[in-house]
């Protein structure tokens, strides 16, 4: 069965845009709002084809986009939510995948390929819900039939190791009928790393502590790969003396639940990822740096010790997407971010606020200290070419504003705001620039070094 995507926006013209940008690549049906998303979805249920992906707007009449995709999700659980949103909604849009609603989010306008292939990877997961959700209702069936069949079952006398494995079991394994007459069968073939584990369950099993046994373990198969069985058994007969001589169980392989339960965990760790770091720097987003910074605060106020904060700004950024485009623009932030991150300690906190602004926060460093680092920061990046591939290298510099804690009752807030006041100061007095935060009623900012406008491309 093909893979249906549902797009939704209350925009007719992005809902034609999308459809041209996606036709060819995926079957689409269309919703102008999230009720008629809501609506689309339970008709589609009723007819047993569910949506793979929905791709929706955030903004739109009656309900926003986090709440459709929420509610979506609730009457479809396989089906993945993508959000499209503007750059202020960035991080409603990160907010929304902490609470399970969205898989992706794309920032308008989004590149036609790189939206086809996070649909695409939407698709993938839905697949990977489904075969979740099959296995979870076909483990009991499984279970059952392989006990009424016969299939996968294995008799073994412990005290003599005869053993018989039914014909399931030997297909399963892929290896010949006369290899299977014994319980060194399966014994011989378990992974080394969980032996000792298999040989524990079992040794509890017959000694009777145990009444089940149920073991996760890879066994190597015929052609000398290992695959995930589960093993369940329990001991039919012992004799007075309580020794266990018969026991029987079924092997079911788990290959694939086990695969797309390390697929779920790698994924959920994307996720995290995501929803604290910057995507194009590896940096602390606004939202971690934020909380991370608080926590430092409280610390300082608490017992007592200096911390200062660096707003930083690359100058003239704009100009460097408007001359050499946007791919530069990115090399250009994640070469300034490695610059700064090599000159910061690892105590100190380094977050992207947001476009070509950065903050850093400095625990044990006065506002002499930080404009110190600040300076050393300044020249290291105007003396440092950046390499945009070919022949082209550019030259940037950047302005900084440092504002020190002035005590418990001061806060994050009010600290970068004064730390972006001198920035401000220093990007008015010629850019490239360290101004520092002098405090009193007027506000004031001292500039202690100057460079001026940042030079042009080499």
């Amino acid at each position: 069965m093909t893979s249906r995507v549902l797009l939704i926006d209350d925009d007719p013209h992005m809902l034609s845009a999308l459809c041209r940008q996606l036709d060819e690549r995926f079957d689409l049906a269309t919703a102008a709002n999230g009720m008629s998303a809501i609506a689309a979805v339970e008709d589609s249920l009723r007819f047993g084809a569910p949506f793979a992906v929905a791709l929706c707007d955030m903004h739109m009449p009656g309900i926003d986009g986090i709440e459709t995709l929420s509610r979506i999700r609730d009457r479809s659980p396989q089906t993945v939510g993508i959000m499209l949103t503007g750059d202020a909604d960035r991080q409603i849009a990160i907010d929304a995948i902490n609470q399970g609603a969205i898989f992706r989010f794309y920032a308008k306008p989004c590149d036609a390929a790189r939206l086809g292939d996070g649909i695409a990877a939407g698709i993938r997961q839905h697949e990977l819900l489904l075969a979740e959700r099959r296995l979870a209702e076909n483990e009991e069936r499984w279970r059952l039939a392989l006990e009424a069949a016969g299939d996968g079952v294995w008799d073994w006398n412990p005290t003599t190791d005869d053993a018989v494995f039914s014909q399931g079991w030997i297909r399963m394994l892929g290896i010949p009928p006369e290899a299977a007459r014994r319980g060194a069968a399966w014994w011989s073939r378990i992974h080394p790393d969980d032996a000792g584990m298999v040989a524990g369950q079992v040794q509890r099993l017959l000694g009777g502590d145990d009444s089940e046994l149920h073991s996760e373990h890879r066994l190597r198969c015929g052609d000398g790969t290992y695959r995930w069985f589960l093993a369940r058994g329990v001991v039919l007969f012992r004799d007075p003396d309580g020794t266990a001589l018969r026991a029987i169980g079924t092997h079911t392989d788990v290959s694939e639940r086990r695969l797309m339960e390390e697929t779920l965990r790698r994924q959920a760790k994307e996720l995290e990822l995501l929803a604290t770091t910057d995507a194009l720097t590896g940096l602390w987003n606004r939202r971690c740096f934020l909380e991370k910074a608080e926590g430092e605060r409280e610390r300082a106020g608490r017992y007592g010790r200096p911390l200062s904060a660096v707003m930083i700004d690359i100058d003239l950024f704009k100009r460097v997407n408007d001359t050499h485009g946007h791919a530069a623009g990115d090399i250009v932030l994640r070469r300034f971010t490695e610059i700064v991150g090599a000159k910061l300690r690892r105590t100190d906190v380094f977050g992207r606020l947001g476009g070509e602004e950065f903050a850093a926060l400095l625990p044990e460093s006065d506002a002499a200290g930080a404009s110190v680092v600040a300076e050393i920061l300044r020249r290291e990046i105007a003396a440092t070419p950046v390499d945009l591939g070919g022949e082209t290298t550019l030259r940037i510099t950047a302005s900084f504003g440092v504002a020190a804690a002035t005590g418990q009752a001061d806060t994050v807030a009010n600290l970068l705001q004064r730390a972006d006041e001198a920035l401000y100061r220093a990007k008015r007095g010629g850019r490239n620039q360290v101004a520092c935060h002098r405090g009193g009623a007027d506000r004031a900012a001292l500039v202690i070094n100057g460079g001026g406008h940042a030079p042009a491309a080499d």
